[in-house]
């Protein structure tokens, strides 16, 4: 059997280590938090789309975001089914709420647009609250209600009752808009929008009315809301690498300290070794002096 001389294992040893150290101090990096936008649109496409804001949602929030410039504006495609039976409403209704409460939870100045169009209407009503009698989903919890701006659908199923979310909600009623087109079977007898199809919100600026509906809705709720980040203050520390290893500042692998987060050599890990440190994004990265 071949063996490998002393100094070829030490090599190698070492080797190994140092892509263990960096594996180790690299997983040890926190994350970045996620950034909050101003507005968020939560759109459901309609029947038979393939997954996305679809035909509708895309020109939608491309005009919404135009006509808030001035402001951060991000969307969610509506995570469902979209299935001809019309079943998936519920879940997408479900989905659409959850989305709103996960955002809400981590950013407190988001306010919201919902919308959808066609199925995805029908998911929007589902979340606002409204009985639709084909499929029941979990709606928006009524104490995030405020921070939902705008209501904004098209081609919306309800219509076939009669109803528009405006007569079928007092709490959303009176920030909705549905769009249904003259020629739309889709949403019934609701009143007539625009002219053209169920297939013709995208082209006959339905979709541009309803972002400046929406727009002018998040405006009336006042300015910008995001809050201005706070600075880190600099933080800088001067003591014994031991002393680093004990704060989490550096880590110690085989009696060598790194700094957390840089992977800066700092020598033995030993209480007479003092060195400085200073705080930065992501960890800690060695200078001369605090």
């Amino acid at each position: 059997m071949l063996r490998i001389p002393s100094s070829r294992r030490l090599v190698a040893t070492l080797t190994a280590l140092a892509a263990t150290g960096g594996a180790l101090l690299s997983a040890a990096a926190p994350a970045s938090a996620a950034t909050c936008s101003d507005v968020e649109v939560v759109f459901a496409r309609g029947t038979g789309e393939t997954p996305g804001l679809g035909i509708v949602g895309s020109p939608f929030v491309r005009a919404l975001t135009s006509e808030l410039s001035d402001r951060t504006v991000t969307s969610y495609a509506v995570d469902y089914a979209a299935n001809s039976s019309q079943t998936s409403a519920g879940p997408g209704a479900t989905d659409m709420s959850a989305h709103v409460r996960e955002v809400a939870a981590a950013c407190p100045s988001t306010r919201f647009v919902l919308g959808g169009y066609s199925q995805g209407a029908t998911v929007t009503d589902i979340a606002v609250g409204i009985r639709t009698g084909t499929t029941t989903g979990t709606p928006v919890p009524a104490e995030l209600s405020g921070r939902v701006a705008a209501v904004v659908v098209f081609g919306n199923p309800l219509g076939l009752s009669g109803r528009t979310i405006a007569t079928a909600s007092t709490t959303y009623g009176p920030k909705s808009k549905d769009y249904c087109n003259s020629s739309d079977t889709v949403c019934g007898s609701a009143p007539k929008t625009g002219t053209g199809s169920h297939l013709s919100y995208p082209s006959n600026g339905a979709t541009t009315e309803g972002a400046r509906f929406a727009a002018g809705l998040v405006r009336a709720g006042g300015g910008p809301t995001t809050p201005t980040p706070t600075p880190t203050p600099t933080t800088c520390v001067r003591d014994s690498t031991r002393a680093h290893v004990a704060a989490d500042r550096a880590v110690s692998l085989y009696g060598y300290a790194y700094a957390r987060g840089s992977r800066d050599a700092l020598g033995l890990t030993s209480s007479y070794n003092v060195v400085s440190l200073r705080q930065v994004d992501g960890g800690w990265t060695r200078v001369t002096a605090c």
